[in-house]
């Protein structure tokens, strides 16, 4: 008969406390196999393996919840599986925790002298806006069905010259330049305005080491100032500029329509003023809409959310349009390929924020559905456009 153990004896083996495998029986993860006379809980072999893998387990990260779920389904999984899928989620964690950390930077070096509680919220809140534009232009890269870099053809659509004087407002990361670095004209002088704690910080670094390899006489300045005080405007009104971009922008300003005006104030004469925020785009909608009719869901939702965006672009038009001579709405492709249903069903999902419990109901034909289609091809790809507005003043 096989030797059984006391928890004493199994604890001691495991290199565990007899208080933790209390909490691992209560918590259902490690049962007794038997009593003994002095009714002592008793344990096996089986039962030492048991607890080796939980403490193995708790050690790299798991909540005993996890544990719990894993020892349940124990022969569905290899333990590469468990170890790979763990390793995703703890990286996942320290991606978050070094976006928060970004967050109380950000609110450190914008600190006025008299914070309060709202200016730390709303800095925090615009971080994090930040960091999601971030990650949807890698998610944009990663699913890029063309292969053209997205800023290069952004800097196309601009048709700089070597005449021209830039403001670049939220300059950022500097995509627009470093990704065109070697197409930017000779003489191109650009002026980019945004606040420390931000991308700019290391947009700036990089023009410091980097300047010197500008083509012919071009310059890139970064001012570090805030685009929502008055005196950053009266800094920027000393100069006019013949092209002026605000990109992925508005949605961090609380007040865009002041912000507009004192960009048409600035706009040299025959100037261009490039904006992006509000859109509809009809292709990706034609796509969402055409697809859920297939399926055989409600869409009234879907065409509820195309009105709202057209509306809310009808609304961003008339404010461009109070403000400048000749307002052109510019239309970059931008396709996406999928080639997993998950990814589809995660587009679907960005599309349709408001709609995310519905669309989860329904997620196993959807999936269906993906996966149909998947085996028809390769890949999906889901066309669609970044809409642009050019502005024109006198």
């Amino acid at each position: 008969m096989e030797k059984r153990m006391t928890s004493g004896e199994i604890a001691k083996q495991a290199g565990v406390s007899q208080k933790a495998l209390r909490i691992y029986d209560e918590k259902g993860l490690l049962k007794p196999v038997g009593y003994s006379e002095g009714n002592y809980k008793l344990y096996d072999k089986n039962s030492l393996i048991i607890l080796e893998k939980i403490v193995a387990l708790k050690h790299i990260g798991f909540s005993l919840e996890e544990i719990k779920s894993n020892l349940e389904n124990d022969n569905l999984s290899s333990i590469r599986d468990i170890l790979e899928n763990q390793l995703d989620m703890m990286n996942k964690k320290i991606y978050e925790l070094q976006k928060s950390a970004k967050c109380i930077e950000a609110s450190i070096a914008r600190l006025d002298e008299n914070p309060d509680w709202d200016d730390i919220a709303d800095i925090i809140k615009k971080m994090e806006m930040s960091q999601g534009a971030d990650e949807r232009r890698w998610y944009a890269a990663n699913h890029a069905a063309d292969g053209i870099e997205w800023y290069e053809k952004i800097f196309d659509s601009l048709d700089f010259t070597e005449e021209d004087t830039v403001l670049d407002l939220g300059c950022s990361y500097g995509l627009l330049w470093r990704k065109n670095w070697e197409r930017i004209p000779a003489k191109l002088l650009v002026d980019g305005y945004d606040i420390h704690g931000n991308w700019a910080d290391d947009f700036y670094e990089y023009l410091e080491e980097n300047r010197g390899t500008l083509p012919g006489e071009a310059d890139i300045q970064v001012i570090f100032s805030n685009l929502e005080k008055e005196e950053t405007w009266e800094k920027i009104a000393k100069k006019k500029y013949s092209k002026i971009v605000a990109h992925y922008l508005l949605s961090y300003l609380n007040d865009k329509e002041a912000f507009i005006r004192n960009v048409a104030k600035v706009l040299a004469p025959g100037g261009m003023f490039s904006v992006n925020f509000y859109s509809e785009d009809n292709m990706e909608y034609d796509f969402w809409e055409k697809t859920i009719a297939d399926i055989g869901l409600d869409i009234s939702f879907a065409i509820k959310r195309r009105a709202e965006r057209r509306d809310l672009a009808a609304d961003f038009v008339n404010l461009l349009s109070e403000n400048f001579d000749k307002v052109e709405i510019v239309l970059l492709p931008c396709p996406l390929s999928f080639d997993s249903a998950e990814d589809l069903f995660e587009r679907l999902l960005r599309k349709y924020p408001d709609s995310r419990k519905y669309l989860e109901d329904k997620k196993e034909i959807i999936l269906k559905y993906f996966d149909e289609k998947l085996l028809r091809g390769a890949s999906v790809t889901v066309d669609m456009e970044g809409t642009f507005y050019h502005c024109y003043g006198v």
